[in-house]
């Protein structure tokens, strides 16, 4: 009988246990669930170039997620957003805990943060969003702002229209440019090509030309212009040199003159005829030995209306004139680009919403690689007479060399994932290069 008892009496205990264990974890699972399916997920923006207060709700499709910069609330957040041109070396938000997204926006080249461009580094994020066709949300031809523009005759002037300019020579050219110091070495390859052909400069960058007044003021920011672009669209070339040399990275250098009907005469990324609307579009500086080599073309072009209007192809080929099957299915496919006047279309909104669907429906082991990102350490210029140099090449090497080595550093503190400062960091770069020793490899 007394054994009995005992059983018994265990039986009580052990479903009281029971009980209670299953009323905290219900407690648990609804307080997660709340939190799940009631609180929006958080996103934290971290930049110290944010000094205005910023937290807003929004709805992205079926999700909502609560975007801010109040660092302090970090431990809430399922991500941390970063904007490329802005990045600090000495301030990211450690330690990080293994569920939360870093997600990476940078549409500029690396001229501002050469760091970015290192797979060391990049390895650290989950969502990227860049240039390149391989990043989580590409930019590629963002600064294209429709199929429309690149078949419309707003723009559009004639081969005889182009001609008719008596005070410009026949091979008329028109360079634009206000950034005079470039990895792609621009200005030393126009310099060149002024050698043997005159061209009209309006730019800050071998200004030989005044804009008319009414242009003159704040162009840079209206680079898309109808009264700017009627202007240059005289021209039957416009030089279009990117101011580095990475894959898939096109601004509205090459996209501008297609969209009036000029000719671009293009260098910069290597993979530009994935993208041009036909197979001939654009004049390729790759393609000709020297600058001499490419005037004498240019000359052939200007007094042969056959050979120059093809091409323009997408502007005179009514049926068919976008022929680029890659291209057209990106005008379809893309999530964002200049000129979309929906609501809440501007880039970071785009990139705010991506990340919000990104980290609630995708697992956190993806991480981005170089392709991402893909800029080459050694800076790519146009080739010129006799094997010349750009002036600030070595400068631009040695920046780059710097960013490796800081990519590097980046990585080891990332993977100690203990916090650190400015001046630490600067201290171990500083160590480092004193020591010649950011050749080292960090551990993959």
């Amino acid at each position: 009988m007394r054994l009995a008892q005992r059983y018994g009496i265990a039986l009580v205990a052990l479903l009281l246990v029971g009980a209670t264990v299953l009323f905290f974890w219900s407690e648990n699972m609804m307080i997660y669930d709340n939190t799940q399916f009631n609180s929006p997920v958080e996103l934290v923006w971290w930049s110290r170039d944010m000094s205005w207060n910023y937290d807003e709700q929004r709805q992205c499709g079926i999700h909502t997620c609560r975007i801010t910069n109040k660092r302090s609330r970090r431990p809430l957040a399922r991500g941390v957003l970063f904007y490329g041109s802005n990045i600090k070396t000495g301030d990211f938000p450690l330690p990080r805990s293994k569920q939360q997204v870093w997600a990476l926006l940078h549409e500029e080249s690396p001229r501002n943060t050469p760091f970015v461009s290192n797979k060391e580094f990049l390895r650290h994020f989950h969502f990227t969003s860049t240039f390149s066709r391989y990043s989580n949300l590409p930019l590629t031809t963002m600064y294209l702002p429709s199929g429309e523009a690149l078949t419309s005759k707003d723009y559009y002037v004639t081969f005889g229209g182009k001609s008719r300019y008596g005070y410009r020579p026949s091979t008329s050219v028109v360079f634009l440019q206000s950034d005079c110091d470039t990895m792609s070495g621009r200005e030393d390859y126009v310099k060149e090509l002024m050698k043997h052909l005159p061209i009209d400069s309006y730019g800050s960058c071998l200004r030989n030309r005044d804009l008319p007044e009414s242009l003159q003021k704040d162009y840079l920011n209206n680079l898309y212009s109808p009264e700017l672009l009627r202007f240059l669209s005289e021209y039957k070339f416009m030089i279009a040199i990117e101011n580095a040399a990475c894959p898939d990275y096109i601004t509205e250098k090459f996209w501008r003159p297609l969209i009036m009907g000029v000719i671009p005469i293009y260098f910069g990324s290597p993979t530009i005829k994935d993208w041009e609307p036909n197979n001939k579009s654009a004049i390729f500086v790759n393609d000709f030995q020297n600058p001499q080599a490419l005037v004498k073309y240019l000359n052939k072009l200007a007094d042969n209306q056959e050979l120059y209007d093809s091409y323009r192809q997408h502007k005179l080929n009514r049926r068919n004139p976008i022929s680029n099957k890659k291209l057209l299915h990106n005008l379809v496919t893309r999530q964002y680009h200049m000129g979309d006047s929906s609501p809440e279309a501007s880039l970071f909104e785009k990139f705010e919403c991506a990340v919000c669907y990104h980290v609630i429906n995708t697992a956190r082991n993806v991480r981005a690689d170089s392709r991402h990102y893909n800029c080459p350490l050694e800076p790519v210029y146009a080739k010129m007479e006799g094997q010349k140099i750009p002036q600030n090449v070595a400068d631009w090497r040695a920046a780059m060399e710097v960013g490796q080595c800081q990519a590097k550093i980046l990585d080891e503190f990332f993977r100690r994932n203990i916090g650190f400062n400015d001046a630490e960091f600067d201290a171990e770069l500083n160590r480092r290069i004193e020591g010649n020793n950011c050749s080292n490899s960090s551990n993959t």
